[in-house]
């Protein structure tokens, strides 16, 4: 049996096939197509069926995409209307304080409310801050403020009301309404998106879901119902989650897939370094629009809570991964001012890069590194994709000559600039967050990211470079090796001495049981779920909380509150530079992460190089470095042809059928147990 993975990306669509059995990997990459993300994947399936594989082979299929994020950048969805508490429609267009940063002063900031005011329509009821009814639901007035939501070309209805997070009943008798005036509307209750304190950021995130949920139900439809007719039968179909987890597309919360694709590579970054004997590492994934960056510390992906994406706050947990307009597509221009830019904008797949000779006249960072030596002068991905050097020459000369300068140094020129950024990149995830570069590995995968790696390594003062045995499909890798996964919430202000540990106890069990019982619906075995809790703590009259583990068990121990406290002065302390550890700490929310523990891809080692590494050597090109050495006669390597024990000297570039390595002067590079090409810097 196999399972397919497939990564889709801004330009390619990477897929993977592991054998169960063999654990052996089959690798494909083929064009995205943006219009309609599924068609690649469809497309792609059909050459792996001509290829030999059986329809019936097919055990799991999993799956990492862009389009929700799309969405909510490029303010697309369905269009949504508001059901929200009488009084407080003007929620929607409070502003959380930190969004702000240096505009607090800027009379002319604007921002788009998450519903628009003839769209939102207030409730009769009342909850208090204690879960306790107030005001009971007035059925006839909230039945009509929905009959207006439909009258008035709602597509898709979210429900925020006050407090709901501690006494739900009044948005699930809403929900009811609902689906009884509106049928097969979509409907998004906060109690369920996201049950925990502060209006706004639950508001935002339900909105949010709303405004995916149509869009994204009918993509995952219609790939299933696509695979379906393709003869792939079976019903385990999941997901990428922003958790670093899979799940069930049948069962999946929308807006838990924001970060569908990038967090696939940074958990295989994880796995890679951690093979690689670098259990701290920074994952850096260099695709044809973006590249995806993302720090790891003692073998763990460091997650968030909270992220902003535009004008949405999204409150739900994920990992912590910058994105960044810098990848192979990325356009280079010129500016007002006469001078030369890089991005953010990507020629994408369609019409990609001058080189790729499909319509593109704007010189891209792939059309300056095939000048520059580092790509093959005629074709990518072992010949699938056909290059015109010549065509990428004249498109950099000519900015070259508007710049007053040669066409290798405007090449150059257009690599250090995308450098720099992608290095920025790297600082906010690490050096700004207090964490010392020179203490981590850098693994860096995509079809772009083993080009710069080694240079970005330098300039940043780290001393190690991992580059996995398949880079260019590492984030479709890093499908096989999540486990199906959920995060539960449940919000309670209360100081932390107070909480005892059968409280606690209490508070856990709960959250466990409703995770038990959302698995065993998907049809998981109480026994294959593994548990880690947590809790969000804060300074007393701070406005901002820190996750702090506190077990896999939901029974803690009589000194399980004073370690949690520990855990938390210390995380303060190693974010933002200082502690207060004799002022009173209080807990706001409780947290449980539920993982199936699933067969799943682990790296395997490989047999010892039986000869010598200059067996690999199958040729050598010039190669423009820097602007001092000019062009430098450089050894080419076949990838497949190294092996466990092989060492080269740089500079050197390592070829293989997804993605391309380059050992810059003074570098050196050894190929480990596990196929991992790490380069010493």
């Amino acid at each position: 049996m196999k399972t397919v993975a497939v990564d889709t990306g801004g330009t390619f669509t990477d897929m993977v096939v592991l054998d169960h059995e063999s654990g052996e990997i089959e690798a494909l990459k083929t064009p995205s197509t943006p219009h309609d993300p599924g068609q690649a994947i469809l497309d792609g399936i059909r050459e792996l069926l001509a290829g030999g594989l059986g329809v019936g082979e097919v055990a799991s299929f999993a799956h990492g995409t862009t389009v929700g994020t799309n969405i909510l950048v490029q303010g697309k969805g369905a269009r949504v209307g508001l059901l929200i508490t009488d009084g407080f429609s003007g929620v929607n267009d409070v502003w959380h304080i930190p969004r702000f940063g240096s505009d607090l002063s800027d009379i002319y900031v604007e921002k788009n409310p998450p519903v628009e005011p003839w769209l939102r329509e207030e409730v009769v009821e009342r909850v208090d801050f204690k879960g306790n009814v107030k005001k009971p639901l007035d059925a006839e007035q909230a039945r009509e403020a929905v009959k207006r939501l439909r009258k008035k070309g709602a597509e898709s209805v979210a429900v925020m009301l006050l407090f709901s997070f501690l006494n739900p009943a009044h948005e699930q008798a809403l929900a009811e309404m609902i689906r009884e005036e509106f049928p097969g509307v979509s409907v998004s209750l906060s109690s369920e998106i996201l049950p925990q304190i502060r209006e706004f950021p639950r508001l935002s995130t339900t909105v949010a879901n709303a405004r995916l949920a149509p869009a994204m139900t009918d993509y995952l439809g219609k790939l299933a119902q696509g695979l379906k007719d393709l003869g792939v039968a079976t019903e385990q179909l999941y997901i990428m989650q922003s958790n670093g987890g899979v799940a069930k597309i049948t069962s999946v919360i929308p807006i838990t897939t924001l970060l569908s694709g990038p967090c696939a590579g940074s958990e295989a970054g994880m796995q890679i370094a951690d093979s690689a004997g670098f259990p701290n590492m920074v994952s850096f994934d260099m695709g044809g629009t973006s590249s995806d960056i993302a720090l790891g510390e003692g073998g763990s992906v460091l997650e968030q809570t909270s992220v902003l994406i535009g004008d949405w706050e999204i409150a739900a947990p994920m990992l912590m991964i910058n994105t960044i307009g810098a990848g192979g597509g990325t356009i280079a221009w010129i500016d007002g001012g006469g001078a030369l830019q890089v991005g953010p904008h990507s020629a994408g797949a369609d019409p990609g890069p001058v080189a790729y000779d499909k319509g593109g006249t704007q010189p891209t960072v792939t059309d300056a590194n095939l000048l520059l030596g580092f790509l093959h002068p005629e074709h990518l991905l072992g010949g699938k994709v056909k290059t015109n050097k010549q065509k990428a020459y004249e498109a950099v000369a000519d900015m070259g000559a508007q710049l007053g300068i040669e066409p290798m140094a405007a090449a150059e020129g257009i690599i250090r600039i995308i450098n720099a950024k992608m290095e920025e990149g790297i600082r906010e995830v690490s050096t700004e967050r207090g964490y010392d570069l020179r203490n981590f590995a850098l693994v860096a995968f995509g079809g772009a990211g083993p080009v710069h790696a080694g240079r970005l390594a330098a300039d940043l003062g780290m001393s190690k470079v991992v580059v996995p045995p398949m880079p260019g499909v590492s984030s479709a890798l890093g499908l096989i090796m999540a486990d199906p996964r959920r995060d539960f919430v449940r919000s309670r202000l209360q100081d932390l001495q107070e909480i005892g540990a059968d409280e606690l106890s209490r508070l856990f069990a709960s959250l466990r049981d409703q995770a038990l019982a959302e698995f065993q619906a998907d049809g998981f075995a109480e026994d294959s779920i593994a548990f880690a809790f947590s809790i969000d703590l804060r300074y007393q009259g701070q406005g901002y909380e820190l996750n702090v583990p506190a077990g896999t068990s939901p029974d803690v121990g009589a000194d399980a509150v004073a370690d949690i406290r520990e855990r938390f002065d210390q995380a303060h302390e190693q974010l933002f530079g200082h502690s207060a550890k004799t002022e009173p700490a209080e807990a706001v929310n409780y947290r449980v992460r539920a993982t199936v523990r699933a067969p799943k891809f682990t790296m395997k080692r490989a047999a010892r190089a039986a000869g010598p590494a200059s067996d690999a050597r199958i040729g050598e090109r010039e190669v423009y470095f820097d602007r001092a050495s000019g062009m430098r006669t450089t050894p080419v390597y076949d990838r497949a042809l190294l092996a466990p024990g092989h060492e080269i000297a740089g500079p050197a570039v390592v070829e293989q059928l997804d993605s391309t390595t380059v050992v810059y002067p003074g570098q050196s590079a050894a190929v480990d147990d596990y196929r991992n090409l790490v380069i010493t810097v």
